[in-house]
């Protein structure tokens, strides 16, 4: 499995995400010649960060990073994900629990997303970006379709993950640590960008779309799924209702007073904006819909399951895809790079 390259992979389009100049390499490092920014790599995984996740510094990301792939050794995905949170204290157990499920069955979820985004536009041939992509599900989708993928995340604790669970499916994709707004890459080296549950993390939401159009080859396509601010059901990262409806600047207040918990770090964006947004960054033909249900989160449901089924025949209907546009709790958006 490719990983990381062991030179300056000319074929990944690899540059220096500040300056965009071109990158030498040592054996442990990446190196700018123009603004002399060095960049190390970790586990056999190059780090391009500019900035650290909100959540842990940079040094203590590649330390937790280091101890899970050591706990790990040779163990399952789900044993590696619960190793994880058991090195994350101050999580619940019920939280944590959740969390594990969630990651066990995202592969799923992103394969049945990715059906329907072919079913409605033609599959690129040449390489793919899957920006914010965690444990590396919406990855290993894509490369079973036959696509090189770059899998790019800024939690270096996540990517071990997700080559763990590359190495368990027989798969070859290559792995990045970096910023979605500062991504190390050329202009137009992808044929496809492609997002789920990453953009609502990302506190410069435009500067992420403008960077995925500047990669993208003429005519590439983005294809995204991320959280609707304005949902009317519970917001699915603290499960609280009404998140949307309050002022971005007392959010935090708000969830802290119903949770006890933090929600700094989550912006979601409305139908309204997301267009916006892929308007300003140069995209063409932009699509900006309720999201359409997959085969697991159908399965959730349960006795609900005819109230999925009103949802997706709605989608249908211009007036009601218009409300549901505004009020589902996922939207799936898309467009063409100029």
């Amino acid at each position: 499995m490719t990983v990381a390259p062991t030179g300056t992979d000319r074929s990944l389009g690899l540059a220096c995400p500040r300056c965009r100049s071109e990158l030498t390499s040592a054996p442990s490092r990446y190196e700018c010649g123009r603004c002399r920014s060095a960049y190390p790599i970790v586990l056999g995984i190059p780090d391009f960060r500019v900035f650290p996740d909100p959540w842990i510094g940079l040094e203590d990301d590649r330390e937790k990073a280091r101890r899970l792939e050591e706990r790990s050794q040779g163990a399952s995905l789900g044993a590696m994900v619960r190793e994880y949170w058991a090195m994350t204290p101050g999580t619940p157990a019920t939280q944590a629990g959740r969390f594990v499920d969630h990651v066990l069955s995202a592969y799923d979820r992103s394969r049945q997303w990715l059906d329907v985004v072919d079913s409605r536009t033609r599959v690129p041939a040449g390489l793919w970006l899957d920006v914010g992509t965690g444990t590396g599900d919406l990855a290993c989708a894509a490369a079973t379709r036959g696509a090189r993928v770059v899998g790019v995340d800024i939690a270096m604790r996540w990517l071990v993950v997700a080559r763990r669970r590359a190495e368990l499916a027989g798969l070859a994709i290559d792995l990045v640590c970096c910023n979605a707004e500062h991504l190390p890459f050329a202009d137009r080296t992808f044929a496809r960008v492609a997002s789920v549950g990453t953009l609502e993390h990302c506190a410069d939401a435009p500067r992420v779309l403008s960077e995925a159009h500047r990669v993208l080859v003429h005519a590439g396509d983005v294809q995204l799924r991320t959280v609707n601010r304005y949902t009317l059901l519970r917001e699915p990262h603290v499960r609280v209702w009404g998140v949307g409806f309050v002022p971005r600047r007392m959010a935090t207040r708000y969830v802290r007073w119903r949770t006890g918990f933090g929600y700094e770090h989550h912006h979601p964006l409305s139908a309204r904006e997301l267009r916006s947004g892929l308007r300003r960054a140069g995209f063409n033909s932009i699509r900006v819909d309720a999201a359409s249900l997959v085969a697991t989160e159908r399965a959730r449901l349960g006795r609900l399951d005819a109230a999925a089924n009103a949802y997706e025949s709605a989608r249908t209907f211009p007036v009601a895809s218009t409300i549901l546009r505004w009020t589902s709790p996922l939207l799936d958006a898309s467009g063409v790079a100029a």
